[in-house]
């Protein structure tokens, strides 16, 4: 199972304080995944379809438990959807005008977020929460963090990006394949986003994912801080190398200080050694900065002889 829907599972199993969340969540899902049937003498029909049968489950329970309905579900096989099972849920007659009327949901009108189901603060979370079962995704955060709504209505889109920005998030829109997507990148904005829903162990299953990502990304850093450390020291000794080679080819050994020869000498002896464990090598022994000041002494007197003799 996707981890999108893992969080859809833990959230069909949520279970909101009051009947008004309940109701908010309904909202949700119909005003999303509904569609309203008008047959003669204006009796409605109301469907509710979504290929994830938890989410089915949980419509037909909602129905039951908030507005004591009997709705139908029917399981369909469609070729469209490459041989998948959808999931349909019906509802007709008066009880249908009862649940648009009591959801907020006005026919033959331009699809909203109601405002008189999502005065409260719970009942707005309850609302996405609803729309996020009906058309939502998350993608798995091991691979990146992205949440979207894929919605057929713009003004219903644009609608809820004004709801999610009264949680402090901020949601873009874009539309694919004539469709607009509400969505929101970083992980922050997700997990603050799947805490509003009520998916708790979505959320530390998320961020458990970032923690690992960081100590990667960390250990990755280290090493190719590392490597790069190795690499300047490997190079400042093969120039220090070369350039006691020329010193002594030119004037001898003699030529140098005593202090300076010795370290000369154990540099040539040791040249993949680093600077503080050539230290550790003179008698007397002497510090990474005192080694380091005579090498640069070194190579300063290498540039001189180089300018001299050119």
């Amino acid at each position: 199972m996707s981890y999108s829907s893992d969080a859809k599972e833990e959230l069909c199993r949520y279970e909101p304080d009051s009947i008004c969340c309940l109701l908010a969540e309904l909202s949700g899902i119909i005003s999303v995944a509904g569609s309203v049937i008008l047959r003669g003498g204006g009796e409605k029909r109301l469907s509710i379809e979504t290929e994830n049968y938890a989410v089915a489950r949980r419509c037909f329970k909602l129905l039951r438990d908030v507005f004591d309905a009997s709705p139908q579900l029917v399981t369909l096989h469609r070729a469209r959807l490459g041989g998948r099972s959808a999931h349909r849920i019906e509802i007709e007659g008066d009880e249908a005008s009862f649940v648009l009327e009591g959801c907020g949901i006005e026919v033959l009108q331009r699809r909203t977020v109601p405002k008189e189901i999502t005065v409260r603060k719970c009942c707005r979370m309850s609302f996405l929460r609803g729309v996020f079962l009906a058309c939502g995704s998350v993608t798995d955060p091991e691979k990146e963090y992205h949440l979207e709504f894929v919605l057929g209505d713009e003004a219903f889109a644009q609608a809820l990006v004004r709801l999610i920005a009264r949680f402090d998030l901020k949601a873009s829109s874009a539309i694919r394949r004539e469709m607009t997507v509400v969505y929101l990148k970083g992980q922050s904005a997700i997990t603050d986003m799947l805490s509003i829903f009520g998916a708790q162990s979505a959320r530390f299953a998320m961020e458990d994912a970032y923690i690992r990502k960081e100590l990667r990304n960390n250990a990755n850093r280290a090493v190719n801080c590392d490597s790069a450390n190795v690499q300047r020291s490997v190079t400042a000794a093969s120039r220090q190398v070369e350039a006691i080679r020329r010193l002594i080819q030119a004037r001898g050994e003699s030529f140098l200080p005593e202090a300076l020869r010795e370290t000369a000498k154990m540099r040539l002896l040791y040249p993949e050694v680093s600077l503080e464990e050539l230290g550790t090598l003179l008698d007397p022994p002497v510090g990474k900065s005192g080694v380091n000041h005579r090498l640069r002494k070194i190579e300063q007197m290498a540039r001189e002889l180089d300018e001299m003799t050119v």
